[in-house]
């Protein structure tokens, strides 16, 4: 890849922040599961720590490479994620739920990942696919419907709270991911 254009930052920030989040529910998950299961979810755990590393090494890329590092829609997508992650605050308050609940990190994730996708999509559309690969799209889709049915899998005995919040991230991380690959295909 020659070219940059068409990132976002904000997107590989984000990304890296809901890598993080499910690293986190993928270890809490683990330390409720039973003996039969630790070895499926040791696996979550590696998946996402490496997703952690690889996303935060691309925002780190990212950030030197772009020529223009943060642009209008970076702004917008952030201000929207932030009202997202207010609105999942408030929503948790009403419904008593605490902040560190699975369910709230589900909500958390979910912003901070869908509506950067979303706004790649517009991106794509301002700026055109240059700078995206095929292959990234291809295997964005790929990693992310892995992921799902790891998670679905790894449950064969029963699920709990932190693996149902990784699942309802990864469901939403994948239905965002196919507006950027239709986007990605149609402009």
């Amino acid at each position: 890849m020659k070219s940059t254009e068409g990132n976002l930052l904000s997107f590989f920030l984000c990304h890296f922040i809901f890598a993080v989040i499910n690293l986190w529910l993928s270890v809490l998950a683990f330390k409720e599961s039973t003996d039969g299961e630790r070895t499926i979810k040791k696996q979550s755990i590696f998946i996402y720590a490496m997703w952690s590393l690889f996303i935060g090494g691309h925002f780190f890329i990212a950030f030197f490479k772009m020529p223009e590092v943060w642009k209008h829609t970076d702004t917008v997508t952030l201000f929207i994620v932030i009202a997202g992650v207010i609105l999942t605050i408030a929503i948790a308050k009403i419904k008593k739920l605490p902040l560190l609940d699975a369910y709230v990190k589900a909500g958390l994730a979910v912003f901070f990942k869908s509506v950067p996708q979303v706004a790649l999509a517009f991106s794509i559309y301002l700026y055109g696919e240059r700078g995206l690969s095929g292959w990234w799209i291809l295997l964005g889709n790929i990693t992310i419907i892995t992921r799902i049915v790891h998670l679905v899998v790894s449950n064969h005995q029963g699920w709990n709270r932190n693996t149902r919040g990784s699942l309802i991230s990864e469901i939403w991380n994948e239905a965002s991911w196919a507006v950027a690959s239709i986007a990605w295909i149609v402009f």
